[in-house]
């Protein structure tokens, strides 16, 4: 499945909940989040139909989101189902953290393969005014449990924020080393307007946390796959590694292959993109999978060359990142 620019389209990201343990001041607004009712968001039968639809056209990887995956009950049924599905080689998960220790081993046995944590501090006084609850003490457990458990590779997130987390820049990258892991460090993005924070006042670049990380270790650039939107270096002398994903200050746009399904089922085929496809509307009405998948296709060929994030004409403020999954 290609789109107009002649890119491959062989990885979808599933939100599979909008609700989140969380209230991360970049993420989720602390009034007005406007969860979807329950009964509207995808089934896990739902979820499954779909999935074997997208493996027909050619996705091979398969990574569940939210909100927070974990949120949503018996979530390793769902890992367990898609798992069967024979054209999924890969299958993995974005968390918080906060509920992993008491599920990591489960999602392992049900066939997750592999896990990134979300971690934007070390520091309990500071998770509590990122996150708004202090649960760092679980994300911490979690990440041990996973590792425990072979959920690898572990991948820690961080999202920069400048004049939050930019002095733990080096004390992630060590905790990292320690555990012979890798930690990616994201720019921060727009979201919604609802937003606390100031995307243009909290705004650091990866390059400016490469330089910072720099004058303490020696970075050998890593070759990964081409549709990868991090940067990865190795850190020499250590079993660990660090990746800069930069949306706004180094476009990854013409090797991006992932399309989004939101928990309601809408499908996005660019993250700051409108929403392209209703397809809980098409698959409550019974449409005949080849017709799933025609549709499917016509919008992914209609994708945008490129994110909207720095054209400041146009409006793209106008999503919550824990209802599209990131």
């Amino acid at each position: 499945m290609k789109d107009q620019f002649g890119r491959e389209l062989s990885y979808l990201r599933i939100s599979v909940i909008d609700r989140c343990s969380l209230r991360c001041l970049y993420c989720m607004p602390a009034h007005g989040a406007g969860f979807e009712p329950w009964g509207e968001l995808l089934s896990y039968e739902e979820i499954i139909a779909l999935t074997k639809c997208f493996a027909e056209l050619g996705i091979r990887k398969v990574r569940l989101t939210g909100g927070e995956p974990l949120v949503r009950k018996d979530i390793a049924e769902l890992v367990f189902r898609i798992r069967e599905i024979p054209e999924i080689r890969e299958l993995a998960m974005s968390t918080n953290g906060v509920f992993l220790k008491g599920q990591a081993r489960k999602l392992k046995e049900a066939g997750l393969d592999r896990v990134n944590i979300s971690l934007d501090t070390l520091n309990r006084i500071r998770f509590q005014q990122i996150a708004g609850i202090d649960r760092l003490a679980q994300v911490l457990d979690g990440i041990e449990e996973a590792l425990v458990c072979g959920l690898r590779p572990v991948k820690l997130n961080t999202v920069l924020l400048r004049g939050i987390n930019e002095d733990e820049i080096l004390d992630l990258v060590r905790f990292a080393i320690e555990r012979s892991i890798e930690v990616r460090l994201i720019e921060l993005m727009p979201t919604n307007e609802l937003i606390q924070l100031d995307p243009e006042e909290r705004f650091l670049s990866t390059e400016e946390a490469k330089e910072k990380i720099e004058q303490a270790y020696e970075l050998i650039p890593v070759d990964t796959y081409d549709s990868s939107p991090a940067r990865v270096f190795s850190i020499k002398g250590t079993g660990a590694r660090v990746g800069f994903i930069s949306p706004l200050s180094n476009l990854f746009c013409a090797r991006c292959n992932r399309l989004r399904l939101k928990a309601n089922g809408a499908l996005k085929t660019c993250l700051h993109g409108k929403e392209d496809l209703d397809l809980r509307a098409l698959v409550r009405s019974g449409v005949p999978k080849e017709e799933m998948k025609r549709k499917i296709q016509e919008v992914v060929w209609l994708r945008p060359e490129q994110h909207f994030l720095n054209d400041t004409q146009v409006k793209h403020k106008d999503f919550q990142m824990s209802h599209v999954g990131g």
